[in-house]
């Protein structure tokens, strides 16, 4: 296997870690995935963004306009990834450098100079560990600009959507969407679209972010009688839903920010970090048997 490809692995639990985009490309419990496998052929970094999960560092999501205002500086970032928008931040796009691995843990860094445009300089760590069943993510960037700028955290997984998949998660509020997938209006979340007692993702497009996340997430797939239990610290208390029409996936995201929060009221949850500060997030993924539950 590649230097480039990581594998951890318990007997029970399976990650595959690439360094490129520090992502995971598959994770399986029993054989069993519980994310969607990277499906191109070879490292992931051959086609960005089709990784079983990737981070959002320094921030998630687009950023209207390529620019923002901060303490009357406007600062301004180029297109990074085919998108009109500059999206999903520096991470998932550069090679990540291994600082340790063993069976069941590894610890992935990237250092990121600021290059213009970007006023963004920062060091990101990602911690990965499997303890009996479950997977601890840790994500963390440290401010390295000599000034203050907002910054956020957050994962794009990549989940397995059957006939029968089904999410429960509860959150405050609804955002819809409007023209370049960005966030539109915030409201009481549609009754076909609130997940706090389980509900079954819908076929149709959906492309949606929920504030007020109380950090608990299970998603089942009884075909299988599988479920995975997915927990987040703070401040990761926000989560994009996104799914194409009659897609095989679903991308439940958990982020510590609004898409778009640069244009937000108190930067959309956004951190406003000075030179060397830093922010932590960390989420783990927990599967187990639904029968076992019963």
């Amino acid at each position: 296997m590649s230097g480039d490809i990581l594998r951890l692995d318990n007997g029970a639990l399976s990650i595959e870690l690439s360094r490129f985009g520090g992502s995971i490309l598959s994770g399986s419990y029993h054989g069993v995935p519980i994310l969607r496998p990277t499906r191109t052929e070879g490292l992931a970094s051959q086609r960005h963004g089709t990784e079983a999960s990737f981070p959002f560092v320094p921030f998630g999501n687009r950023l209207e306009g390529n620019a923002f205002t901060l303490s009357d500086h406007r600062f301004a970032l180029a297109p990074n990834a085919g998108d009109p928008c500059y999206l999903h931040g520096d991470g998932w796009l550069a090679a990540w450098e291994v600082i340790s691995q063993s069976e069941t843990a590894a610890c992935l860094r990237y250092q990121h100079g600021s290059v213009g445009p970007s006023p963004y300089a920062y060091d990101a760590l990602q911690h990965f560990s499997i303890i009996g069943d479950r997977l601890t993510v840790t994500l963390s960037v440290t401010n390295r600009s000599a000034f203050a700028l907002p910054m956020g955290l957050g994962h794009h997984p990549f989940f397995p959507k059957t006939a029968g998949t089904r999410l429960t998660a509860k959150a405050d509020r609804f955002w819809t969407e409007r023209a370049g997938h960005l966030p539109d209006q915030s409201g009481p979340i549609p009754g076909d679209l609130d997940f706090a007692g389980g509900n079954q993702i819908p076929p149709h497009w959906l492309n949606n972010a929920y504030e007020g996340w109380d950090g608990q997430a299970v998603i089942e797939w009884p075909e299988h009688d599988l479920c995975l239990e997915i927990e987040a610290e703070p401040p990761l208390r926000h989560f994009m839903l996104y799914t194409p029409e009659d897609a095989d996936f679903f991308c439940f995201e958990p982020m510590t920010h609004l898409p778009n929060g640069h244009h937000l009221p108190g930067f959309g949850g956004l951190a406003v970090l000075q030179s060397g500060q830093s922010l932590v997030g960390t989420m783990t993924l927990t599967p187990r048997l639904i029968s076992e539950g019963r």
